[in-house]
């Protein structure tokens, strides 16, 4: 079995943005400390918009060249770097120390003129490449947001962005900001797509490599919030900023069943192992998790290690990079 933990290297799009040393370095250290001398290797997926929105503002240069930094140490330990993109970093403005985003109406690349939304991926993918100095071919949506693809399709083929991994099957979100329906994937296994990423093509240049998906009870999300009344310390997330509405989404969790993704973040790394059995037992080669430095905590990091340490001689935590190469 292959596991490939992700992580979304990224700041707030909420009211609060938060800060670099919380939402990114501090907490990204705390991954990569739990991984080394275990031949454990992650993937980051990089909002490299941050990086091109702040690269003329003098007030940032710092912190900027910190992430930078940590870019250059991540790849330096074996890990890998894709590419994510937040298209609303083109209007974000800076100002009194602080990100307005903007992100209400220019969350997903829908949001722009199909010219600038193709300008935006092209941008966005070179950049990263000069930054760390390394190609990258592997793709995820800011808030999973990759449809519609139809009018993309082509420049992600002619910039060799064959590889996605923004799918979770079963899921579904529509608000204001986010348009997301993949109900109509019934499984997490690997396929190809051309146009419409949830039209399996053998034929197709794109390769989707789903994240892992799983069935949370209530229950499970009503210890959730207990746990973090209970102990705020264990439980408070390391990344200080806050999260766009997600709807009334709070209230289905508490209320019934619903299908997410498998999430190395907070109360949801305890459903590591049942996310892994469930995945066994369907016969799959890989589990895909999904995680955020922003969303780590001093109980997730725990269990994330303990995890880790369990089966790391039992099975292979790959990089997408590693996944690609073999």
């Amino acid at each position: 079995m292959k596991i490939l933990l992700t992580f979304d290297y990224e700041l707030f799009f909420g009211a609060h943005s938060g800060t670099v040393e919380k939402c990114m370095l501090e907490p990204t250290n705390d991954l990569l400390k739990i991984s080394e001398g275990k031949n454990v290797k992650y993937t980051f997926f990089v909002d490299v918009g941050y990086l091109i929105a702040s690269e003329n503002i003098t007030e940032l240069k710092e912190e900027r060249l910190s992430v930078l930094k940590q870019l250059q140490d991540i790849l330096a330990h074996g890990h890998d770097i894709q590419l994510h993109i937040h298209p609303h970093w083109e209007v974000a403005t800076f100002e009194n120390g602080h990100w307005n985003m903007h992100s209400k109406s220019h969350y997903r690349l829908n949001n722009f003129e199909l010219d600038t939304a193709r300008e935006i991926v092209r941008k966005y993918k070179a950049k990263l490449e000069l930054y760390i100095g390394r190609n990258v071919n592997v793709f995820r949506a800011g808030g999973w947001c990759i449809q519609p693809f139809e009018p993309l399709y082509d420049m992600f083929q002619e910039i060799g962005l064959v590889y996605d991994s923004s799918v979770i099957a079963g899921f579904r979100i529509v608000t204001n900001q986010y348009a997301v329906d993949f109900s109509s994937i019934d499984s997490d296994e690997e396929y190809r797509f051309s146009q419409d990423v949830t039209v399996k093509d053998p034929n197709g240049f794109m390769t989707e490599f789903p994240i892992t998906s799983f069935r949370y009870s209530p229950f499970f999300y009503w210890m959730l919030y207990l746990k973090g009344k209970m102990n705020k310390e264990a439980h408070r997330m390391i990344g200080d900023g806050t999260f766009m509405s997600h709807g009334n989404k709070k209230w289905q969790q508490l209320l019934s069943y619903t299908t997410g993704h498998l999430s190395t973040d907070g109360f949801y790394a305890t459903k590591l192992e049942a996310g892994l059995e469930s995945v066994q037992n369907l016969g799959l080669d890989k589990m895909i998790t999904i995680g955020h430095p922003k969303g780590n905590t001093k109980y997730s990091i725990e269990v994330l290690d303990k995890f880790i340490n369990k089966y790391r001689n039992v099975h292979a935590f790959v990089s997408f990079d590693q996944v690609l190469c073999s």
